[in-house]
């Protein structure tokens, strides 16, 4: 009997600490995934965005977080590897931050371009906090995919303690 409670006493405590483990897990991967940092762009072909195809296509702020969508690709060259991330350029210090960015795939794209290439992946999101942003930022585009390394300069921009922007 004493050895039965003494299991069940040992099971319990077993949950509790793999309930806390994966609490500390889940608690580093968001402070990891919300991470924003200077970006160095200096090898970055800055003017070659006219040969590129690209929009922002959303800016949001729900409940502290800003949401940004787009794409960006090269037409005529289908998206082997996807490689796009969302900065923020702050002109009065000349500082980019990183965004975090994750690919999202989007057949509309190639179905839209009916060009024979392949740009499902060209979409991207970016969901960070309002606060790590300054506000007065203009939203660039940075593209690596496919071996290229190029850095577009949106018109769109973040407004000061808003998080929405000028589009």
């Amino acid at each position: 009997m004493n050895r039965e409670y003494d299991n069940i006493k040992m099971g319990k405590r077993l949950s509790l600490l793999f309930c806390l483990c994966a609490a500390v897990y889940l608690l580093l991967l968001y402070v990891t995934n919300q991470r924003v940092a200077v970006a160095d762009v200096s090898g970055a072909d800055q003017t070659a965005a006219d040969d590129m195809e690209y929009k922002i296509e959303r800016v949001r702020l729900a409940d502290g977080y800003l949401d940004i969508r787009g794409y960006a690709y090269e037409p005529g060259e289908s998206v082997d590897v996807a490689d796009t991330t969302v900065l923020a350029y702050d002109a009065a210090a000349d500082v980019y931050y990183r965004l975090p960015t994750e690919h999202v795939k989007k057949a509309k794209l190639t179905k839209n371009a009916d060009d024979g290439y392949n740009y499902d992946y060209a979409q991207f999101q970016s969901i960070t906090r309002a606060s790590k942003i300054p506000g007065g930022c203009t939203i660039c585009i940075w593209y690596r995919g496919n071996g290229k390394n190029r850095l577009i300069r949106t018109d769109r921009t973040i407004l000061q303690g808003t998080g929405e922007d000028n589009g």
